[in-house]
């Protein structure tokens, strides 16, 4: 989703949680608009954006070493800073920053925050992250329970939500003037899964009611972020997301450039491959930087879904 600037090719990073800053191995491949760069040379692009986005694909565990790395220098770049997350919905926000100020356990935050299965392994590591340097975190996501009743019947039935829930959406109605390549992809991923079953099960969502569905997440999360950087100018914001939802500038940071076209944005796209895979053309314009993620030796990647 972006004009690609940088693109660079890494084999598994070792790094733990303690971490250390990004840096150049002999494992890392660097280009910017096809020349070599460093990893140094991206963060000092990323310290003066408004927001960076990072894709993930949601099952790469070098992404989310990556995106601890990235949130830490970011930090000793400059300390106001905030995250925020797709895997967070909106309506646990309170229980989140109760948690971040260490109001309640951590057992009691996961009880009442519906945590994706992945949480401890690959965004607690963000999140202890943030509650220990006192970093604010978004619950940027639209609760699912919206997210399933517009795949069902269509965005329109949001409207007939009493007031107390619309709070936790964007402002009603959303546009659907989905960028072309964007609709087309959908088509694409959507498409398949729906003509499978629909035939068979007139219940199922009809292709349109499911792209709606994905543009309440965009939505949603790009509200989240407009809404923060308007009260908290200042603040730098880091959204993790997975990457259909900001590669080639689609999706969550579409929305952004149309509600606040000044913000300065810089997007990560970060793509697994299997040991011999060769990336397409295209695939190396999906972000202002590119990260291609390669499995350890002796281990293989498996396909995931952005």
């Amino acid at each position: 989703m972006r004009i690609f600037l940088c693109f660079m090719l890494i084999a598994l990073l070792s790094i733990g949680y303690e971490g250390r800053a990004l840096s150049q191995t002999t494992n890392d491949i660097v280009y910017a608009s096809g020349k070599p760069c460093t990893l140094s040379q991206m963060l000092q692009q990323l310290v003066t954006a408004d927001i960076v986005f990072v894709g993930e694909e949601h099952d790469d565990p070098q992404a989310h070493l990556l995106e601890l790395q990235i949130l830490e220098d970011l930090y000793k770049a400059h300390p106001q800073l905030a995250l925020s997350l797709e895997m967070f919905e909106r309506d646990v926000q309170l229980p989140l920053d109760e948690y971040l100020q260490g109001f309640i356990t951590e057992p009691q935050f996961l009880a009442c925050s519906r945590p994706w299965p992945n949480y401890k392994t690959d965004y607690r590591p963000l999140v202890e992250f943030c509650k220990t340097h006192g970093l604010p975190v978004l619950a940027a996501n639209a609760p699912r329970r919206y997210v399933n009743l517009v795949s069902r019947e269509g965005m329109q039935a949001l409207e007939r939500l009493p007031k107390a829930s619309k709070v936790f959406l964007p402002p009603l109605p959303y546009s659907m003037q989905l960028p072309e390549g964007y609709s087309k992809a959908l088509d694409t991923v959507l498409g398949p899964a729906h003509e499978g079953q629909n035939m068979a099960d007139p219940a199922m969502p009809t292709l349109q009611h499911m792209k709606e569905a994905q543009a309440l997440w965009d939505a949603t999360m790009a509200d989240s972020l407009v809404r923060f950087h308007d009260r908290h100018p200042r603040i730098h914001l880091l959204q993790i997301n997975g990457r259909m939802h900001s590669d080639y500038g689609w999706g969550i940071v579409d929305r952004v450039k149309q509600l606040r076209p000044r913000l300065k944005i810089v997007v990560i796209s970060i793509q697994k491959m299997r040991t011999h895979d060769v990336p397409e053309a295209s695939a190396l314009q999906a972000g202002d930087f590119v990260i291609l993620t390669y499995p350890k030796e002796g281990t293989a990647n498996t396909d995931a879904a952005p």
